[in-house]
């Protein structure tokens, strides 16, 4: 059979808050996430028998720990068909950053299984699976720019017309998720009083109107707050970035990647080399409507 090669799109967040902690853990956000250009590639191949092989270069595991296989393990347990598939990561995205790398790919593992299943389930069934991997793997099935409520999982399309470039960098390590969450729960009490200023409206009236300066002030990452203070490479980026001529920079999700958005490809390109002469990774990138 023909092999179907696929992209995984990266993505960021252009708002991030959290308004509240659940019960079981779990904390509510209000997050406007972007996919972004930069992308992992995986190619498939449906084989004879069953099982999975993933070839993933030597980069990451290529068992069941990793979240191609689980995405795929995932679908032929909701299908009740499984088949035989070969599965090729070419890695891109860099790993443990907050562009949801791993969450993209097991979105990816998704859309090509439906798609070399016949489009047997709906993009909203495909978002039921990935909502069991991760938080971001719904965002990363469908893609574009989204306003996600809940956990993530409450998605709404927003348009985004803003003509910038962006650069993506990262330097230093990466703080885990959990981590991230419990110093902001340390530092809010738990959220036991609601932030309650999760307004991302006037940063979606200037994305519409395609207005990057008028968006520039509203772009918000609550993490930021906890992060910056023992990652100080974060804030070193953003001060590069902005030296560079960013109209808006910032963390994207827990981090260490930083993101600026830029009115020209040539101030980009100039950023991009500032960044790794100053020992960052740096990836020039649009925003991506479509995937």
């Amino acid at each position: 059979m023909a092999a179907l090669t696929i992209a995984a799109n990266a993505k960021i967040n252009l708002y991030l808050d959290v308004t509240g902690k659940r019960p079981d853990g779990y904390h509510d956000l209000v997050t406007v996430m972007q996919s972004i250009s930069l992308a992992d590639t995986l190619t498939f191949v449906r084989v004879a028998g069953e099982g999975i092989k993933l070839d993933t270069g030597g980069v990451l595991p290529a068992d069941d720990s990793n979240l191609i296989c689980r995405a795929a393990r995932a679908y032929f347990a909701k299908t009740g068909k499984p088949f035989g598939l070969a599965v090729k990561l070419d890695k891109k995205i860099p790993m443990q950053a907050g562009m949801g790398g791993g969450s993209a790919d097991a979105a990816a593992t998704l859309r090509a299984l439906n798609a070399m299943d016949g489009n047997r389930l709906t993009a909203a069934e495909l978002c039921e699976i990935g909502a069991g991997l991760g938080a971001d793997v719904p965002f990363c099935v469908v893609g574009g720019t989204r306003l996600c409520k809940g956990i993530g999982e409450v998605m709404e399309p927003v348009p985004n017309r803003l003509n910038g470039t962006l650069v993506v960098a990262i330097g230093g390590e990466g703080v885990s998720t959990p981590r991230a969450f419990a110093a902001l729960d340390d530092l809010h009490g738990d959220f036991r009083e609601t932030a309650g200023d999760a307004n991302p409206a006037a940063l979606l009236d200037a994305m519409e109107n395609g207005d990057l300066h008028a968006a520039a002030p509203h772009f918000r990452n609550r993490f930021e707050e906890v992060i910056e203070p023992i990652r100080p490479a974060v804030g070193q980026i953003k001060e590069i970035l902005r030296a560079q001529g960013a109209v808006a920079a910032m963390m994207s999700g827990t981090g260490p990647s930083v993101w600026g958005l830029f009115d020209t490809s040539a101030q980009a390109e100039q950023a991009k080399v500032a960044l790794i002469q100053a020992g960052a990774r740096a990836f020039v990138c649009g925003m991506v409507q479509e995937i």
